[in-house]
């Protein structure tokens, strides 16, 4: 049976618009350009994108119908999603998306639907759309015509953020997770290639990009006017003097890369909202993680003879230990990490607050250890938990202090 469309006077059927709609297009196709204005160049492209839009939103209602008729499985394939990777030669995962992304216009996000098929939205917005609806679940539905109407407004780009800071204040702790999943995704590949070179390629977590661009900003900055390389050797050699300076034991780097990070006083509290230079969302476990190490101003130490000081306690204005604490935290923790077996030194370990700067912990010895950055997480992550030894020296353990309050 032909399927047929109803409009104001006549009832056209399916196949018969589809002809019309290519005739149309092939028509567009052979036009030629060089005989319009800019302007009219300029609105027809922006046309030809809402009218793209549109199609979309077409073969996602058709696709949905197809789907819930089941279609792909009477024509003897396993899937809707096979069946359409079969017809239109698209990958199979990009089908299989495709047809998730029907059901869910389908039988979820009713605004949504109707934001697409006016060619308001693009499918990547609806794809932002679809990753916050999963983590809302029901919830969603109380918020979809507000998101159908900023997206609406807003680039895909803009929208993802958007909506990462709507699922943050709605589930936190499912942001958390979310942050950590990213984070497990990070991966470093060097491996030699031809010619006397070696060939890098990774995937960074945020917290790492951010670090890494702060050491770009010193050690990969033009060293004058006269500098010829391009952004690229600059980088590239910037990795070679950070890894030459990690390797030498007898230079300590000097110049650091600095992040700096605004916060009013309730995100500090509350962990939420709080970005990244490049506008990224932190999650909760990164602002703990990095308020133990951001240092936030100046301190003046305290004189222990007419020659020396010593800035031993410097309190609650500044978060970041001193070398002079460093070093004394370095003899008493051994020298390296506080967690059985850790054998990272004291030199590349965390100065960390045993009760939180945030939380008016002083940044004086008996409130400091060392940790290294992977038990420095698991810390703030809540698996690990700080204890002193009937000796007093600090260790961690898998089990919470116990309560003597």
């Amino acid at each position: 049976m032909t399927s047929t469309i109803s409009s104001t006077n006549t009832a056209v059927s399916l196949p018969g618009l589809i002809a019309s709609l290519h005739a149309t297009v092939d028509a567009i196709v052979a036009a030629d350009p060089s005989g319009e204005s800019l302007d009219e160049l300029a609105g027809a492209i922006e046309q030809l994108h809402v009218i793209a839009r549109k199609v979309d939103a077409a073969e996602m209602r058709l696709l949905g119908g197809y789907d819930a008729a089941g279609g792909a499985q009477i024509a003897g394939h396993r899937t809707t999603g096979d069946w359409l990777a079969t017809t239109t030669g698209i990958t199979s995962p990009a089908a299989g998306w495709r047809v998730h992304t029907a059901r869910a216009l389908r039988d979820d996000l009713p605004e949504t639907a109707t934001a697409l098929g006016r060619g308001q939205i693009s499918l990547e917005h609806v794809r932002a759309i679809r990753g916050a609806r999963r983590v809302l679940g029901e919830d969603y539905a109380g918020i979809e015509a507000t998101v159908a109407g900023i997206a609406a407004q807003h680039t895909a780009a803009d929208l993802r953020t958007i909506l990462e800071v709507i699922i943050q204040q709605y589930r936190p702790e499912v942001h958390d997770d979310l942050a950590e999943h990213d984070r497990a995704r990070r991966r470093v590949d060097l491996s030699p290639g031809l010619d006397n070179t070696w060939i890098l390629n990774g995937l960074l977590d945020a917290a790492t990009g951010e670090a890494l661009a702060a050491a770009f900003d010193v050690y990969a900055a033009p060293t004058g006017p006269d500098d010829t390389r391009s952004p690229g050797q600059r980088r590239a050699d910037a990795l070679a003097e950070i890894a030459g300076r990690a390797a030498d034991t007898t230079d300590r780097p000097t110049g650091t890369g600095h992040v700096t990070i605004t916060v009013t006083p309730d995100q500090l509290n509350t962990g939420l909202g709080v970005r990244w230079p490049s506008g990224l969302l932190m999650s909760r476990v990164e602002v703990a993680e990095h308020t133990c190490t951001a240092k936030v101003s100046l301190v003046v130490g305290l004189t222990t003879d007419q020659v020396h000081w010593q800035p031993l306690a410097v309190g609650f204005a500044q978060r970041y230990a001193t070398k002079a604490q460093r070093a004394a935290l370095a003899v008493r923790d051994g020298n390296g990490c506080i967690h059985p077996g850790c054998i990272v030194p004291a030199h590349r370990c965390i100065a960390h607050h045993i009760r939180p700067w945030a939380a008016g912990g002083p940044t004086d010895l008996p409130n400091l250890v060392l940790v290294c950055h992977y038990h420095h997480r698991r810390i703030h992550h809540g698996k690990l938990h700080i204890t002193q030894t009937p000796t007093g020296a600090y260790t961690t353990t898998d089990r919470p202090p116990p309560d003597t309050g």
